[in-house]
């Protein structure tokens, strides 16, 4: 009968295990973990697990039979567009010893070898030996992303132009605000008619931009009445329209102040 080998890989809190266990005449006779960065992936622990299996298998000098749960791993190690090295090796080995054979088992069904397995390989993500892997790309491009981020709050921060929109949007982000092209000229002073704007008016609107910057809901200038920033302290509204969508806000402004 051949051995049967069953591998699997796990994170638990962020950390990162990879492990096998080999199972002849009903008993297990070896198994092995491994420790892998938090910054490693599940798929890059399962394919440790079943390199390690199969370098193993390869001194065994009998039939083999080595399980995996991940397809995807399995699939990996069939392509022949693969860049990965720790792949690559893998497949070499397979090619030198035909008695080796792989195959997918469904997972957590109460297969006996594949169950030892997946207790291994979360017990590996606190006391396996340690694996230095390569950084999977996405973790690479989410580090630099928060680098990139980072610095950017800092010149925002730092700064010495743009302060008026600093006073709307202090926290810089990478998703859009869909602003309208009133509430843009506002924000950075651009506007034709803002030297006629009194500055006690300025601040409250810059706060009620600030807010709806937070909120990230839909133009401010479409949800904010005329009469609710532009009505002078102590008098009441006339008119409830919308300040984009029935009177652009240089009209108002003139009507207002000129």
């Amino acid at each position: 009968m051949p051995i049967e080998v069953y591998t699997d890989g796990s994170k638990i809190n962020d950390q990162t295990g990879s492990a096998f266990c080999v199972i002849a005449n009903e008993a297990i006779t070896k198994t092995w973990k491994a420790k892998l960065s938090p910054a490693n992936t599940v798929f890059q622990a399962e394919i440790l697990a079943l390199k390690a299996a199969i370098e193993w298998a390869n001194t065994a000098n009998e039939d083999v039979n080595i399980w995996s749960d991940s397809e995807s791993s399995l699939q990996a190690l069939k392509s022949f567009n693969v860049k990965s090295k720790i792949t690559q090796e893998a497949q070499m080995t397979l090619l030198e010893n035909a008695r080796i054979r792989l195959g997918w088992v469904k997972a957590h069904i109460g297969i006996k070898g594949n169950e030892i397995a997946d207790t291994l390989a979360k017990e590996a993500t606190t006391d396996g030996i340690p694996a230095s892997l390569p950084f999977p790309k996405s973790f690479l491009k989410k580090q630099l992303l928060q680098l990139s981020l980072s610095r950017w709050q800092a010149e925002w921060d730092n700064g010495e132009t743009g302060r008026s929109v600093y006073s709307i949007i202090p926290k810089i982000s990478n998703k859009q605000l869909h602003w309208s092209r009133e509430c843009i000229q506002f924000a950075t002073g651009h506007g034709l008619l803002l030297p006629q704007l009194p500055q006690e008016i300025r601040p409250p609107l810059y706060r009620l931009l600030r807010m709806w910057g937070n909120r990230k809901s839909p133009s401010l200038c479409n949800e904010m009445s005329t009469y609710f920033i532009l009505s002078p302290q102590g008098t009441k509204p006339k008119i409830h329209s919308p300040l984009v969508e029935e009177r652009p806000i240089q009209k108002t402004l003139k009507a207002k102040y000129r």
